[in-house]
């Protein structure tokens, strides 16, 4: 056998054996599916097909500069489906990067939840802007088109019900994440591009995590 048929077939057998890793892990995936289990894994289905859908975007189509984000901006993650307390699932998020640049595939960032914790800051009714949904509202009221206005109302109804709820930052799960896992807007109206946190929640930010992680 020459050499570079024994290298094909060396190609081959490997192969073989990850295709059989992947049928494993396939049919893992189904089994938990099949659970119906409820809380991280109410989107268990999509957080693997956003997964696979990602990289192969990645490999395919890896753009060379990336959108910069400002510290304190809030945007939304795709945090996956990971083990035990670990974050998992779409979830709010403060970037904290200090100096992000368009060449920067990363990002760290804060997760956000409702949940209140020893640990987590309270950063207030963070998610809905007083002035941008009232901006919105009279945006609304002005157009014409019924495409549009249809699509201004779900912004403006997803916000209404984020009304009053108090929001938490978790230090203890400061995070790296990769700019291609950040969750697209609700559409062209959605206002979270113009969201970022005051100064004074970053600064108490920063003595948690100073807190947390070096003393």
């Amino acid at each position: 056998m020459n050499t570079k048929i024994k290298q094909e077939r060396e190609r081959e057998i490997i192969k073989e054996r990850n295709h059989k890793k992947l049928k494993k892990a396939h049919d893992n995936n189904i089994i938990i599916s099949d659970m119906n289990l409820g809380d991280k894994y109410t989107a268990f289905e999509d957080s693997k097909l956003n997964e696979s859908t990602t990289l192969l975007y990645e490999i395919n189509r890896k753009p060379k500069t990336f959108k910069r984000y400002s510290r304190g901006r809030i945007i939304r993650v795709k945090f996956g489906v990971n083990i035990g307390s670990e974050f998992s699932g779409d979830h709010y998020a403060i970037v904290v990067s200090k100096g992000d640049t368009m060449m920067s595939p990363t990002l760290h960032v804060i997760p956000l939840t409702s949940k209140k914790h020893l640990k987590n800051i309270d950063v207030g009714n963070i998610l809905y802007d007083e002035k941008q949904y009232k901006k919105l509202e009279k945006t609304y009221d002005k157009e014409t088109d019924c495409k549009t206005k249809k699509e201004i109302k779900k912004v403006l109804n997803y916000y209404q019900k984020r009304k009053g709820k108090t929001t938490y930052a978790c230090i203890d799960h400061l995070k790296t994440i990769s700019k291609l896992s950040i969750c697209k807007t609700i559409n062209e109206h959605d206002y979270l591009p113009n969201l970022k946190c005051s100064n004074d929640i970053l600064k108490s930010i920063d003595e948690n995590i100073i807190k947390e992680y070096t003393l």
